[in-house]
């Protein structure tokens, strides 16, 4: 089972996560105004929304301000806007900060998207290993869920180059499509049942895949404060009730 900090992931219901996607540090003070007294299990700071992400210093910083005042198991994640995030470094700059969050170990976990060049990922998947933090390999499509066949097979690719946990979050455009995320999520947690995943479907249509996504082997849902870092994303007051009916 993988762990986040002192989270186990595949115990008990899927944990809670809810994402920090400020663009200053006033608006992180807001949003960690806004997340006190609120029941989740994980933060995830956004840096590719941070106005400050060139000066490693601040960001730094920023770091530390947001450990001390959740006291939470944090995830570092830079989304690059071919997976839906707000950045679009060189490939030298996207694994040179990854590298750099990982040797000063400012987190408890780190997001790495996989479609990248093969062997930096598994390099960077190792050197994570080495620091003892754990490595989300991840993947996201915000226009379209492919083949069942094909999500399973991003899935076990992810395992196989190591991943901590694999991750997929995908736009569903008929029914259909969130039924063949849920059936893979299920498919490849039947054949690695100790392996912990995150499966999303987004939008109002996948709603269902952030609620009942435990039921087929999803270990973790994503919850929103003030702004959702992904499409259909809930309020995160009211989802650890939801996630207990379902159980």
């Amino acid at each position: 089972m993988a762990k986040i900090g002192d989270i186990v992931l595949g115990q008990g219901l899927p944990k809670i996560c809810i994402p920090l996607v400020a663009r200053d540090e006033e608006g992180i003070n807001r949003e960690l105004d806004l997340m006190a007294g609120l029941d989740f299990d994980i933060v995830e700071f956004r840096i590719d929304y941070f106005e400050g992400l060139e000066d490693y210093t601040r960001l730094k910083d920023l770091i530390g301000l947001i450990k001390n005042r959740l006291n939470k198991p944090l995830i570092l994640t830079l989304r690059t806007k071919n997976e839906g995030g707000n950045v679009d470094p060189s490939e030298a700059t996207y694994f040179g900060l990854l590298e750099k969050i990982i040797e000063d170990r400012l987190a408890e976990a780190i997001d790495i998207e996989y479609m990248r060049k093969q062997e930096r990922v598994v390099r960077l998947v190792a050197l994570a290993k080495d620091k003892g933090l754990t490595s989300i390999l991840s993947n996201h499509d915000f226009n379209s869920t492919p083949a069942r066949e094909e999500i399973v097979t991003r899935l076990e690719t992810m395992i196989g180059m190591g991943a901590d946990i694999a991750k997929i979050a995908l736009m569903p455009t008929c029914p259909d499509d969130v039924l063949n995320l849920l059936g893979a999520t299920s498919q490849v947690k039947s054949k690695h049942p100790d392996q912990a995943l995150i499966t999303v479907s987004m939008g109002q249509m996948g709603t269902i895949s952030r609620l009942a996504g435990g039921v087929f082997g999803s270990d973790m849902t994503f919850a929103s404060v003030l702004e959702e870092s992904a499409p259909g994303q809930i309020p995160a007051k009211n989802i650890r009730r939801v996630l207990g009916i379902l159980g």
